[in-house]
């Protein structure tokens, strides 16, 4: 088990009673967690039909083997709370039926209003903890994969620290151009990093980009860190 696993022993312990069918814990967990869980998804502003829905599916996955495969729940290892991992996997199994009944959504950040700042943060600390290794991966393979020139410019202004003004006098051309080129820049990196989690984890990019939406909200940090580390001393 991780270090993180150990500040979460009873989630952990409880998980486990979970995947047993231990009926006290089931017992437990619909009357602590599903409520939880169900106000959770009606805040990020899906329909109640959806939500319930969801949250049937989420219980099968959870609590039943599939073939050869243990109940979901055994996949948490304590990373982050419990709460926290089961509303991340709420809302991709909500976001997965929606994608299968061609729902069309957009999760709206100012849906969590009602939210709690803790519940809010301890999502955003477990989707950076557990896609952390992969999100560095593929943004990584997408930086590689810009155009000389966008790389070229998001270094000169993300790693250099030079102004829109001090670029477009090295390329000839006026401030607006080049401010129009960094947003390119970005918003092609966006994509291509949402399309290579897409295939890298096997989920619907349109939900992995609202569900990982806290990792790529630092897209210039990442920028510099990733270019820095690649500079030659």
């Amino acid at each position: 088990m991780t270090m993180n696993g150990a500040d979460h022993e009873d989630d952990v312990a409880f998980a486990r009673a979970c995947a047993r069918g231990d009926t006290q814990a089931l017992a437990e967990f619909e009357a602590r967690y599903t409520p939880q869980l169900r106000k959770a998804l009606l805040h990020r502003g899906l329909d109640v039909s959806v939500a319930d829905e969801a949250l049937q599916v989420l219980r099968v996955k959870l609590f039943l083997p599939s073939g050869e495969r243990a109940p979901r729940i055994v996949d948490y290892e304590g990373q982050g709370a419990l709460l926290a991992w089961l509303r991340v996997a709420a809302l991709r199994t909500a976001l997965n039926l929606m994608r299968e009944r061609k729902i069309s959504f957009d999760l709206d950040d100012s849906k969590l209003v009602e939210t709690s700042v803790q519940e809010v943060d301890a999502d955003r600390r477990f989707i950076q903890e557990h896609y952390r290794e992969d999100f560095a991966a593929v943004f990584q393979e997408a930086l590689k994969a810009l155009e000389p020139r966008a790389r070229t410019l998001l270094r000169l202004h993300l790693v250099e620290g030079l102004g829109t003004a001090q670029i477009a006098r090295a390329y000839q051309v006026d401030r607006s151009t080049v401010k129009r080129w960094l947003a390119q820049a970005r918003e092609q990196l966006r994509d291509d990093v949402r399309q290579r989690l897409a295939a890298r984890l096997g989920e619907d990019s349109q939900g992995l980009s609202s569900l990982l939406r806290v990792l790529q909200s630092q897209l210039d940090l990442s920028i510099r860190s990733v270019m820095k580390d690649a500079t030659p001393s």
